[in-house]
Protein backbone atom coordinates (compact mmCIF):
# COMPACT_ATOMS: atom_id res chain seq x y z
CA UNK A 1 0.00 0.00 0.00
CA UNK A 2 2.89 2.51 0.70
CA UNK A 3 4.36 2.00 -2.76
CA UNK A 4 0.97 2.82 -4.53
CA UNK A 5 0.81 5.81 -1.47
CA UNK A 6 4.25 7.02 -3.44
CA UNK A 7 3.51 6.61 -6.65
CA UNK A 8 0.02 8.39 -6.67
CA UNK A 9 1.69 11.02 -4.88
CA UNK A 10 4.33 11.25 -7.89
CA UNK A 11 1.78 10.86 -10.68
CA UNK A 12 0.07 14.09 -9.06
CA UNK A 13 2.84 15.60 -8.95
CA UNK A 14 3.84 15.47 -12.43
CA UNK A 15 -0.04 16.18 -13.45
CA UNK A 16 0.17 19.41 -11.50
CA UNK A 17 3.16 20.15 -12.92
CA UNK A 18 2.02 19.55 -16.53
CA UNK A 19 -1.44 21.33 -16.24
CA UNK A 20 0.76 24.75 -14.74
CA UNK A 21 2.84 24.90 -18.07
CA UNK A 22 1.75 27.06 -20.82
CA UNK A 23 2.33 25.93 -24.63
CA UNK A 24 5.62 26.50 -25.23
CA UNK A 25 6.73 25.65 -22.36
CA UNK A 26 5.20 22.14 -22.64
CA UNK A 27 7.00 22.34 -26.15
CA UNK A 28 10.36 22.57 -24.81
CA UNK A 29 9.02 19.78 -22.01
CA UNK A 30 8.61 17.55 -24.51
CA UNK A 31 11.88 18.37 -26.80
CA UNK A 32 14.75 19.04 -24.43
CA UNK A 33 14.04 19.08 -20.62
CA UNK A 34 15.05 15.80 -19.08
CA UNK A 35 12.15 13.14 -19.05
CA UNK A 36 12.48 11.10 -15.68
CA UNK A 37 9.77 12.01 -13.65
CA UNK A 38 7.01 11.84 -16.34
CA UNK A 39 8.86 8.57 -17.37
CA UNK A 40 8.44 7.19 -14.08
CA UNK A 41 4.95 8.52 -13.82
CA UNK A 42 3.98 6.88 -17.87
CA UNK A 43 5.80 3.13 -17.06
CA UNK A 44 3.25 1.35 -16.24
CA UNK A 45 1.50 1.95 -19.26
CA UNK A 46 4.16 2.02 -21.73
CA UNK A 47 5.58 -0.71 -23.79
CA UNK A 48 9.40 -1.47 -24.75
CA UNK A 49 9.36 0.96 -28.08
CA UNK A 50 6.41 3.18 -27.69
CA UNK A 51 7.18 5.70 -24.84
CA UNK A 52 8.82 8.23 -27.80
CA UNK A 53 5.70 7.90 -29.69
CA UNK A 54 4.12 8.72 -26.31
CA UNK A 55 5.58 12.14 -25.72
CA UNK A 56 4.60 13.28 -29.06
CA UNK A 57 1.37 14.52 -28.15
CA UNK A 58 0.73 16.62 -25.44
CA UNK A 59 -2.49 15.30 -24.61
CA UNK A 60 -1.56 11.83 -24.43
CA UNK A 61 0.67 12.21 -22.08
CA UNK A 62 -1.32 14.23 -19.99
CA UNK A 63 -3.67 11.31 -20.71
CA UNK A 64 -0.94 8.97 -19.36
CA UNK A 65 -0.67 10.36 -16.51
CA UNK A 66 -4.42 10.03 -15.41
CA UNK A 67 -4.48 6.96 -16.41
CA UNK A 68 -1.66 5.88 -13.58
CA UNK A 69 -3.17 8.05 -11.21
CA UNK A 70 -6.72 6.28 -11.55
CA UNK A 71 -4.61 2.89 -11.30
CA UNK A 72 -3.26 4.44 -8.08
CA UNK A 73 -6.34 5.60 -6.88
CA UNK A 74 -8.01 2.23 -7.48
CA UNK A 75 -4.89 0.33 -5.67
CA UNK A 76 -5.77 2.53 -2.51
CA UNK A 77 -9.30 1.64 -2.74
CA UNK A 78 -10.59 5.07 -3.76
CA UNK A 79 -12.98 3.17 -6.32
CA UNK A 80 -15.03 7.24 -6.85
CA UNK A 81 -11.93 8.96 -7.59
CA UNK A 82 -10.64 6.38 -9.93
CA UNK A 83 -13.52 6.37 -12.03
CA UNK A 84 -13.61 10.47 -11.87
CA UNK A 85 -9.79 10.22 -13.15
CA UNK A 86 -9.81 7.36 -15.86
CA UNK A 87 -12.85 8.79 -16.96
CA UNK A 88 -11.36 12.27 -17.52
CA UNK A 89 -8.37 10.66 -19.46
CA UNK A 90 -11.01 8.56 -21.31
CA UNK A 91 -12.09 11.96 -22.63
CA UNK A 92 -9.18 13.50 -23.23
CA UNK A 93 -7.69 9.88 -25.44
CA UNK A 94 -11.16 10.24 -27.33
CA UNK A 95 -10.03 13.40 -28.73
CA UNK A 96 -6.98 12.62 -29.93
CA UNK A 97 -8.24 9.10 -31.28
CA UNK A 98 -10.76 11.69 -33.48
CA UNK A 99 -7.85 14.07 -34.28
CA UNK A 100 -5.58 10.85 -35.29
CA UNK A 101 -8.58 9.64 -37.18
CA UNK A 102 -9.13 7.06 -35.13
CA UNK A 103 -5.50 5.47 -35.43
CA UNK A 104 -4.56 2.08 -34.37
CA UNK A 105 -2.69 3.64 -31.66
CA UNK A 106 -5.03 6.00 -30.15
CA UNK A 107 -7.88 2.73 -30.55
CA UNK A 108 -5.23 1.24 -27.96
CA UNK A 109 -5.19 3.30 -25.71
CA UNK A 110 -8.88 4.33 -25.16
CA UNK A 111 -9.54 0.05 -24.98
CA UNK A 112 -6.67 -0.01 -22.34
CA UNK A 113 -8.35 3.00 -20.26
CA UNK A 114 -11.72 1.49 -21.07
CA UNK A 115 -10.69 -2.22 -19.49
CA UNK A 116 -8.96 0.00 -16.32
CA UNK A 117 -12.63 1.75 -15.82
CA UNK A 118 -14.39 -1.80 -16.38
CA UNK A 119 -12.06 -3.05 -13.54
CA UNK A 120 -12.52 -0.10 -11.23
CA UNK A 121 -16.37 -0.41 -11.44
CA UNK A 122 -16.00 -4.66 -11.22
CA UNK A 123 -14.19 -4.48 -7.84
CA UNK A 124 -16.65 -1.53 -6.82
CA UNK A 125 -19.96 -3.66 -7.67
CA UNK A 126 -21.02 -1.84 -10.86
CA UNK A 127 -21.33 -4.82 -12.81
CA UNK A 128 -23.34 -4.03 -15.76
CA UNK A 129 -21.17 -1.15 -16.56
CA UNK A 130 -18.12 -2.79 -16.13
CA UNK A 131 -19.57 -5.00 -18.78
CA UNK A 132 -20.61 -1.94 -21.21
CA UNK A 133 -16.51 -0.80 -20.81
CA UNK A 134 -14.83 -4.32 -20.96
CA UNK A 135 -17.29 -5.05 -24.27
CA UNK A 136 -16.30 -1.79 -25.72
CA UNK A 137 -12.75 -2.11 -25.26
CA UNK A 138 -13.10 -5.71 -27.12
CA UNK A 139 -14.40 -4.23 -29.83
CA UNK A 140 -12.03 -1.98 -30.13
CA UNK A 141 -8.73 -4.21 -30.04
CA UNK A 142 -10.84 -6.25 -32.39
CA UNK A 143 -11.17 -3.58 -34.88
CA UNK A 144 -8.83 -0.68 -37.22
CA UNK A 145 -6.77 -4.56 -38.58
CA UNK A 146 -6.00 -5.16 -34.83
CA UNK A 147 -4.34 -8.73 -35.34
CA UNK A 148 -5.29 -11.33 -32.32
CA UNK A 149 -2.38 -13.58 -33.47
CA UNK A 150 -0.07 -10.29 -32.79
CA UNK A 151 0.85 -11.61 -29.15
CA UNK A 152 0.58 -8.19 -27.42
CA UNK A 153 -3.01 -7.67 -29.18
CA UNK A 154 -3.74 -11.33 -28.31
CA UNK A 155 -2.82 -10.45 -24.94
CA UNK A 156 -4.79 -7.60 -24.41
CA UNK A 157 -7.83 -9.36 -26.01
CA UNK A 158 -7.74 -12.78 -23.76
CA UNK A 159 -7.61 -10.58 -20.72
CA UNK A 160 -10.65 -8.55 -21.36
CA UNK A 161 -11.89 -11.78 -22.42
CA UNK A 162 -11.05 -12.62 -19.22
CA UNK A 163 -12.64 -9.87 -17.40
CA UNK A 164 -15.92 -10.34 -19.31
CA UNK A 165 -16.57 -13.65 -17.92
CA UNK A 166 -15.75 -12.70 -14.40
CA UNK A 167 -18.77 -10.06 -14.70
CA UNK A 168 -21.10 -13.66 -16.32
CA UNK A 169 -19.70 -15.26 -13.17
CA UNK A 170 -20.56 -12.80 -10.49
CA UNK A 171 -24.00 -11.98 -12.18
CA UNK A 172 -24.58 -15.63 -12.16
CA UNK A 173 -24.49 -16.22 -15.85
CA UNK A 174 -22.76 -19.27 -15.79
CA UNK A 175 -23.47 -20.34 -19.81
CA UNK A 176 -22.47 -17.12 -20.66
CA UNK A 177 -19.03 -16.94 -18.60
CA UNK A 178 -18.35 -20.48 -19.73
CA UNK A 179 -18.37 -19.98 -23.46
CA UNK A 180 -16.54 -16.39 -22.72
CA UNK A 181 -13.55 -18.06 -19.95
CA UNK A 182 -13.28 -20.83 -22.66
CA UNK A 183 -12.73 -18.47 -26.03
CA UNK A 184 -10.05 -16.43 -23.10
CA UNK A 185 -8.00 -19.75 -22.45
CA UNK A 186 -7.80 -20.56 -26.20
CA UNK A 187 -6.40 -17.22 -26.62
CA UNK A 188 -3.77 -17.69 -24.40
CA UNK A 189 -3.01 -20.68 -25.67
CA UNK A 190 -2.87 -19.83 -29.03
CA UNK A 191 -0.41 -16.95 -28.62
CA UNK A 192 1.60 -19.39 -26.66
CA UNK A 193 1.58 -18.04 -23.05
CA UNK A 194 3.05 -20.08 -20.63
CA UNK A 195 0.35 -22.63 -18.80
CA UNK A 196 1.62 -21.82 -15.47
CA UNK A 197 1.10 -17.98 -15.98
CA UNK A 198 -0.48 -16.48 -12.70
CA UNK A 199 -3.54 -14.37 -14.90
CA UNK A 200 -3.74 -18.20 -16.84
CA UNK A 201 -4.43 -19.77 -13.59
CA UNK A 202 -6.83 -17.41 -12.28
CA UNK A 203 -8.91 -17.62 -15.71
CA UNK A 204 -8.82 -21.14 -15.28
CA UNK A 205 -10.12 -21.60 -11.66
CA UNK A 206 -13.15 -18.98 -12.88
CA UNK A 207 -13.71 -21.23 -15.73
CA UNK A 208 -13.76 -24.59 -13.03
CA UNK A 209 -16.34 -22.76 -10.94
CA UNK A 210 -18.70 -21.62 -14.14
CA UNK A 211 -18.42 -25.58 -15.19
CA UNK A 212 -19.30 -26.88 -11.26
CA UNK A 213 -22.18 -23.87 -11.73
CA UNK A 214 -23.69 -25.20 -14.59
CA UNK A 215 -23.01 -29.12 -13.39
CA UNK A 216 -24.90 -28.30 -9.98
CA UNK A 217 -28.03 -26.59 -11.95
CA UNK A 218 -27.71 -30.10 -14.11
CA UNK A 219 -28.31 -31.94 -11.15
CA UNK A 220 -30.96 -29.49 -9.27
CA UNK A 221 -32.97 -29.28 -12.89
CA UNK A 222 -32.78 -32.52 -14.36
CA UNK A 223 -32.67 -35.00 -11.51
CA UNK A 224 -33.71 -38.23 -12.21
CA UNK A 225 -32.52 -37.68 -15.94
CA UNK A 226 -29.47 -39.39 -17.16
CA UNK A 227 -26.39 -37.07 -17.43
CA UNK A 228 -22.76 -38.16 -18.88
CA UNK A 229 -21.19 -36.44 -15.22
CA UNK A 230 -22.80 -38.28 -12.24
CA UNK A 231 -23.51 -36.02 -9.23
CA UNK A 232 -20.68 -35.31 -6.73
CA UNK A 233 -20.21 -34.00 -3.56
CA UNK A 234 -18.57 -30.59 -3.64
CA UNK A 235 -16.81 -31.52 0.09
CA UNK A 236 -14.17 -32.89 -2.62
CA UNK A 237 -14.26 -30.71 -5.35
CA UNK A 238 -11.12 -31.69 -6.75
CA UNK A 239 -13.08 -34.97 -7.44
CA UNK A 240 -15.84 -33.07 -9.09
CA UNK A 241 -13.27 -30.89 -11.11
CA UNK A 242 -12.02 -35.13 -12.10
CA UNK A 243 -15.13 -35.59 -13.60
CA UNK A 244 -15.59 -32.86 -15.55
CA UNK A 245 -11.78 -33.11 -16.91
CA UNK A 246 -12.77 -37.20 -17.84
CA UNK A 247 -15.43 -35.73 -19.94
CA UNK A 248 -13.76 -33.03 -21.50
CA UNK A 249 -10.74 -36.29 -22.60
CA UNK A 250 -13.88 -38.58 -23.26
CA UNK A 251 -15.01 -35.66 -25.72
CA UNK A 252 -11.69 -35.41 -27.39
CA UNK A 253 -11.11 -32.30 -26.10
CA UNK A 254 -7.83 -32.40 -24.54
CA UNK A 255 -7.02 -28.76 -23.89
CA UNK A 256 -10.12 -28.57 -21.63
CA UNK A 257 -8.96 -31.91 -19.92
CA UNK A 258 -6.19 -30.45 -19.25
CA UNK A 259 -7.08 -27.07 -17.62
CA UNK A 260 -9.48 -29.16 -15.67
CA UNK A 261 -7.24 -31.66 -13.97
CA UNK A 262 -4.60 -29.06 -13.69
CA UNK A 263 -7.01 -27.12 -11.24
CA UNK A 264 -7.27 -30.47 -9.63
CA UNK A 265 -3.96 -30.69 -8.87
CA UNK A 266 -3.44 -26.94 -7.81
CA UNK A 267 -6.35 -27.78 -5.04
CA UNK A 268 -4.52 -31.38 -4.35
CA UNK A 269 -0.75 -29.37 -3.81
CA UNK A 270 -2.54 -27.06 -1.62
CA UNK A 271 -4.11 -29.57 0.59
CA UNK A 272 -0.82 -31.60 0.90
CA UNK A 273 0.96 -28.17 1.69
CA UNK A 274 -1.95 -27.35 4.60
CA UNK A 275 -1.59 -31.08 6.04
CA UNK A 276 2.57 -30.78 5.83
CA UNK A 277 3.62 -32.16 9.16
CA UNK A 278 0.41 -33.73 10.22
CA UNK A 279 0.77 -36.86 8.84
CA UNK A 280 -2.43 -37.38 7.30
CA UNK A 281 -0.49 -36.96 3.68
CA UNK A 282 -0.62 -40.28 2.31
CA UNK A 283 -3.98 -40.21 0.56
CA UNK A 284 -3.69 -37.35 -1.03
CA UNK A 285 0.14 -37.68 -2.36
CA UNK A 286 -1.70 -40.58 -4.27
CA UNK A 287 -4.35 -38.18 -5.20
CA UNK A 288 -1.40 -36.13 -6.80
CA UNK A 289 0.57 -38.81 -8.60
CA UNK A 290 -2.69 -40.30 -10.34
CA UNK A 291 -3.64 -36.70 -11.47
CA UNK A 292 -0.26 -36.27 -13.00
CA UNK A 293 -0.55 -39.02 -14.43
CA UNK A 294 -3.48 -38.02 -16.17
CA UNK A 295 -2.03 -34.76 -17.64
CA UNK A 296 0.97 -36.87 -18.50
CA UNK A 297 -1.17 -39.30 -20.68
CA UNK A 298 -3.05 -36.65 -22.73
CA UNK A 299 0.33 -35.41 -23.24
CA UNK A 300 1.67 -38.63 -24.82
CA UNK A 301 -1.80 -38.48 -26.95
CA UNK A 302 -1.21 -35.22 -28.17
CA UNK A 303 2.90 -36.59 -28.61
CA UNK A 304 4.21 -33.95 -26.34
CA UNK A 305 6.79 -36.68 -25.39
CA UNK A 306 9.08 -34.00 -23.18
CA UNK A 307 6.31 -33.08 -21.09
CA UNK A 308 4.62 -36.47 -20.25
CA UNK A 309 8.01 -37.50 -19.22
CA UNK A 310 8.83 -34.44 -16.82
CA UNK A 311 4.69 -35.38 -15.39
CA UNK A 312 5.16 -39.50 -15.14
CA UNK A 313 8.58 -38.94 -14.09
CA UNK A 314 7.11 -36.77 -10.87
CA UNK A 315 4.52 -39.30 -10.20
CA UNK A 316 6.96 -41.93 -10.01
CA UNK A 317 8.70 -40.16 -7.66
CA UNK A 318 6.38 -39.32 -5.33
CA UNK A 319 4.92 -43.13 -4.89
CA UNK A 320 8.11 -44.22 -4.61
CA UNK A 321 8.31 -41.31 -1.37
Amino acid sequence: KKEWQLSLRSYLKAYSAFRCLDEEQRGYLQTIVPRRLLRRALTMTTKEGQSSSLFEDNDTLLASVLQNIGKAQSMLHQYGKAIETLEEALRIHRVVAMRTNNSRSSSQDVARILENLGEVQMISGDLTSAFGRYVESLNLLRSNGNNVNDSNNGIAVALVLGAIGRVHLKKGEYAEANVVLKECMRTFEKIGVPPNNRKINEIRSCLVDSELALMQNATSTLAGQRREISSVPYEDKALAIDELADAYKNKGDYSGAIWFYSEALTLRRRKVDQLSGSGLRGGETVDIGRTLSNIAQIHRERREFGAAKILFDEARELYRS
